[in-house]
């Protein structure tokens, strides 16, 4: 039994490492705890989801409280504005798009699943774009950390499918 619990907590540890670090990869690790057999696919995707949830909780808060740091408060020698050419234009409107998204109220929260489920859109720039929007950020967490529980969970199940089918 004591070997069940460092197992849930590896897996609660990875997924916190790979929601900090893009590389490293949760379906991996599903796929590696379901070969060895040492805990269940549901309970690795519950804990490797959950891990990954906190972990980009930590960021948005991370990112969103960036902004006290006395060094990034200091005001910078103030510049021309450059002329805004096509791409720049084209990159600001993209921007403001991608914020009205996640701030709206019933399309946000869809996104954030989504991406967190899914990478579409990619779960890294999506948590960076809202921390930096007015999201509420139990909305976000929510609704970030359902998607990656689902996410490992569906795939846990896939795979621990696969193994039983294939290798019994």
């Amino acid at each position: 039994m004591s070997e069940t619990w460092w197992q849930l907590l590896l897996a609660f540890g990875y997924g916190l490492g790979g929601s900090l670090i893009p590389v490293v990869n949760g379906e991996a690790f599903i796929v590696a705890a379901i070969a060895t057999n040492l805990i269940g696919p549901v309970e690795a995707g519950i804990c490797l989801g959950l891990g990954q949830g906190i972990g980009k909780m930590v960021l948005f808060q991370a990112v969103k409280h960036a902004r006290k740091l006395p060094v990034l408060r200091r005001k910078p020698k103030q510049r021309p504005a450059p002329v805004p050419g096509t791409w720049r234009y084209r990159w600001s409107r993209v921007i403001a798009w991608g914020t009205s998204l996640v701030e709206h109220p019933r399309w946000g929260p869809l996104g954030l699943f989504l991406s967190s489920s899914v990478s579409v859109p990619p779960n890294y720039p999506t948590t960076i774009l809202a921390a930096t929007t007015k999201i509420n950020f139990a909305i976000f967490a929510i609704f970030m950390t359902l998607g990656f529980v689902a996410r490992y969970v569906v795939v846990g199940l896939a795979a621990g499918g696969l193994f039983v089918r294939f290798f019994s």
